[in-house]
This record gives C-alpha cells, sequence and structure tokens, in this order.
C-alpha cells in the first residue's frame, strides 16, 4: 500500500483503486480504510478511490500528542493526501470521518469538486442552529461512555456502538470485531471529545459553495437526523438523503445504497456542469 510523507514529517497509509475522477472515502472512529470494501466494491468504474488510514489507525503514524485542535489536525493531513490528486477531488466522510471531510473541505475548497457526508457527529451544528437540548442529551451519554473508558472498562465501547447503530448491534459482533473495538476504545474516545470541542462557524459553513449531500439511516437514532438537519441548514444548497432501512453501520448492512448514492450525486453535478457550460 502507498504511503504519503505528511509536511509533520508523519507517514499517512492509503489505498488506491482505479482511475479517473477521484473520491477520497474517509472512515469514522474507531477504524481504519477497510470500513470502505464492501462500499467501494459497488463504486462507478471509472473513478481513482483514495481511502486513507486517518492519522492513528491502520498504519497511519498518530498525530501528536497534546494537540488542542485534533479533528483540524487531521484534516491537514487529508488535505495533502487531496493535493495528490492534481484535480478537484470529491470528499466522502463517515461518522467522525465526515466530520474530517467537512474540515478538510473547508480548508481546500478550491481542490474539491464536492462533499458527501454520511451521519457526520458535527456536535457544532447543535450549537449553531440553537438546539441545545439536543446537544446536551447527547453530551451526557457521551460523558458517561468516555469516563468507562478512561476506567478502562472491558466494551465500554459496546455502549457507543449500541448507541448509533441499534441496541444490541454489538452483541452481534464477532469476537475478533470486539477484540478490534476494546483495543481502540482510547483512540475512539479522543476522536468524541474532538467531536465537541470544533469551532467552525455558521459564516463558514454559509461560505462553501461546493455541492453537498449529507445521508442519514431511516433506522439510525433521532440524533443522527438532528445533527443532519441542522448541518443542512448551515450549508447552502445541501440536499438531505435517506437511506431507509440503514443505521450508522451503513457501510456493512447497506453498501450498496451507499455506494449508488455517492455516484448518483457525483453523476448530477457532472451533468449539471457539463449543460451549464
Amino acid at each position: 500500500m502507498p504511503s504519503l510523507t505528511l509536511s509533520s514529517g508523519a507517514r499517512l497509509n492509503y489505498a488506491e483503486i482505479g482511475s479517473g475522477t477521484p473520491l477520497v472515502l474517509i472512515h469514522g472512529s474507531p477504524g481504519d480504510g477497510r470500513a470502505w470494501s464492501r462500499v467501494t466494491k459497488h463504486l462507478l468504474p471509472n473513478t481513482r478511490i483514495l481511502i486513507p488510514d486517518l492519522p492513528g489507525y491502520g498504519e497511519s503514524d498518530p498525530l501528536a500528542r497534546g494537540l488542542t485542535r485534533r479533528t483540524e489536525a487531521i484534516a491537514v493531513a487529508i488535505g495533502e493526501l487531496i493535493d495528490l490528486c492534481c484535480e478537484p477531488a470529491w470528499l466522502c466522510g463517515h461518522s467522525y470521518g465526515g466530520n474530517v471531510a467537512l474540515h478538510a473541505a473547508l480548508r481546500r475548497r478550491e481542490h474539491v469538486a464536492g462533499l458527501a457526508l454520511f451521519e457526520p457527529v458535527f456536535m457544532r451544528a447543535l450549537d449553531l442552529v440553537g438546539d441545545r437540548s439536543s446537544r446536551v442529551d447527547a453530551q451526557a451519554f457521551c460523558t458517561t461512555y468516555l469516563a468507562r473508558v478512561e476506567l478502562a472498562e472491558p466494551d465500554a465501547i459496546g455502549l457507543m456502538i449500541d448507541f448509533w447503530s441499534g441496541a444490541g448491534s454489538y452483541a452481534k459482533m464477532s469476537e475478533r470485531q470486539k477484540h478490534f473495538l476494546n483495543e481502540a476504545a482510547a483512540k475512539n474516545a479522543e476522536d468524541v471529545r474532538a467531536s465537541f470541542a470544533e469551532v467552525i462557524t455558521a459564516r463558514q459553513l454559509a461560505s462553501f459553495d461546493r455541492p453537498v449531500i449529507i445521508g442519514c439511516g431511516g433506522e439510525s437514532p433521532p440524533l443522527a437526523a438532528k445533527i443532519a438537519g441542522a448541518l443542512a441548514r448551515l450549508l447552502p444548497g445541501a440536499e438531505l438523503r435517506s437511506l431507509p432501512g440503514a443505521a450508522h453501520n451503513m457501510l456493512d448492512s447497506h453498501p450498496f445504497e451507499v455506494a449508488t448514492s455517492i455516484d448518483g450525486f457525483r453523476e448530477l453535478r457532472v451533468l449539471a456542469g457539463t449543460a451549464l457550460g
């Protein structure tokens, strides 16, 4: 697998598939680039797909310790990967990867063709639209979760899995999957904290002039829809898409629907641009 040496000197590992219009797929937390393996099988063939392991995951080097703006630091790394494309790339992020994709798109908008976010955990959107109740409830749950991770409680990560993907989802996982998740719980806790510490402004979001879709599972918790709806209000021209029957684990349960949402969005925008041109 190729890797990119970042300006910081750290190494960012990524997979590359196919050729054509560049598409960068950003995984959620905890996870690595393999999270997209089922989705990539259904994507259009005329696509150059780049799938990074976020810093600290997979084979990528971790971030420096003590960073106060974790999501922004990760987005800087993704921005350097986007620069490799030599033409505007489509960015797609799932869960915390959606937060990273949004930050990267705002930083590198001149190198971004469009943005697809599937259930981003962008808590900042709730603040910006004045939905204090949802924000407080989400933070209360996450505070309990973080305390259990801090105590190294076995299977604490199961709380997060069941919250987003439905009660009993963690119990249905294989022992191999559970082991991976438990090993990554501390890193996930860092990402959870980062999702509550973002400082993007409403003005920054309102100035983003690239096409955006925000996908949400029909079976996901209400919080996912509230975040998606809030973010759609803040990003001009953003389109909400529902994936019936899907929950937060949609990359595994509904890979075809996720892929067709990405491809359909990209194709429509290309055709629209051709017609206008």
